[in-house]
């Protein structure tokens, strides 16, 4: 059996048609588009270990993801999209990495499903990176973590409810300006009715985005807000799980330049705060690509002390382009955590891989 059969994006394109008040038709036939990506990486570091330890030096990551997309519009002029996009390799208990329908209209899109609110979709890579994006978090999977300050998404909210299912909306650009909203029920994979005492719900997320030119280049402007209701109290202990969180995005692109930088801050409930902050530039000229980038992490350990815990990480990068969708890259890092009791765990090395995209 095929793994994405056209009569189910067709189907659900149709209910989705159905839901829409009024008689309407598709004025274009459906359109049906297959691809995917594959990524392969291996990495080489050397990282402090603890007594006991044994921490081997090389690693081996993978990604590897198909996708089904339909189209459609309609004679009112609406437009209607599916996509669903899967992981290939087995990744624990996730199978659909997202899934989710869009309703395009002349007053915005609204998007439905499982899919990271409108903040990530926004920012996107807050940062230039060569050969990395922001979903590969290679480093962060590679050396063993010391600290409990979140490294993957760590710039959008997406790290709060991963592709959770929502419902968000974006507003046409008007002057270069778009502004969104996004609704998550609960920012875990839980279908159904949501008791509020047994987890955090209700997140919520606002978003605006800024895009013009100058001369000779192009810059971006985003910022954010997050909530998150913490569980209600119930029978036993009131749990501290809310979060709230603020995070703004700058970059600019001039000639072959382009250069961004990320800040984020999170305030949840238990008064653990954590700052982070990324800056970045890249290097183009033809198929070759050349990057740097630095990032900060600080969480508080305790509301008793002002110690903090703390990630360091600097890294370069640099790509080639084979052909169209096919790259090579290769990179170095040196890293730095500190944890809770002060203790500074240091790391570095390189990584190299293969991606395609079709």
């Amino acid at each position: 059996m095929a793994l994405f059969p056209k009569q189910i994006v067709r189907g659900v394109l149709l209910g989705a048609v159905a839901f829409y008040p009024g008689t309407v038709l598709a004025a274009d036939a459906i359109t049906l588009t297959l691809g995917g990506r594959i990524k392969e990486f291996f990495t080489v570091a050397d990282q402090d270990q603890a007594p006991g330890e044994d921490l081997g030096a090389a690693s081996m990551f993978n990604d590897v993801r198909l996708s089904a997309e339909g189209k459609t519009a309609l004679d009112n002029g609406i437009s209607i999209r599916s996509y669903i996009r899967v992981f290939a390799v087995g990744r624990e208990n996730v199978d659909v990495d997202e899934a989710y329908i869009d309703v395009v209209t002349t007053f915005g899109r609204v998007r439905i499903g499982e899919k990271a609110g409108i903040n990530a979709s926004t920012i996107g890579d807050p940062i230039p990176q060569a050969f990395l994006t922001v979903d590969d978090e290679i480093i962060g999977d590679g050396v063993k973590a010391r600290t409990a300050i979140t490294l993957r998404d760590a710039f959008t909210f997406k790290r709060f409810t991963g592709n959770a299912l929502g419902v968000s909306y974006q507003s046409p650009e008007l002057f270069g300006i778009k502004v969104g909203v996004a609704y998550h029920p609960t920012p875990t994979p839980a279908v159904g009715p949501i008791d509020g005492r047994l987890g955090p719900h209700n997140a919520f997320d606002f978003t605006a985005g800024y895009e013009g030119d100058f001369d000779g280049g192009t810059y971006r402007l985003a910022g954010g807000y997050f909530h998150l209701a913490p569980r209600t109290p119930g029978l036993g202990p009131i749990v501290r799980d809310g979060v709230e969180a603020w995070n703004m995005s700058a970059g600019a692109t001039y000639g072959g330049w382009e250069l961004g930088a990320a800040y984020m801050r999170v305030l949840p409930q238990n008064g653990l705060n954590e700052e982070d902050w990324t800056l970045g530039a890249l290097y183009g000229i033809g198929p070759f690509q050349i990057s740097a980038d630095y990032r900060v992490a600080s969480r508080r350990v305790s509301l008793l002390t002002t110690a903090r815990e703390r990630v360091d990480r600097a890294m370069l990068q640099g790509a080639y382009k084979l052909g169209p969708g096919i790259s090579v890259g290769v990179g170095g890092f040196y890293a730095t955590q500190r944890d809770v009791v002060g203790t500074s765990w240091d790391s570095g090395g390189v990584l190299s891989g293969l991606k395609i995209g079709f």
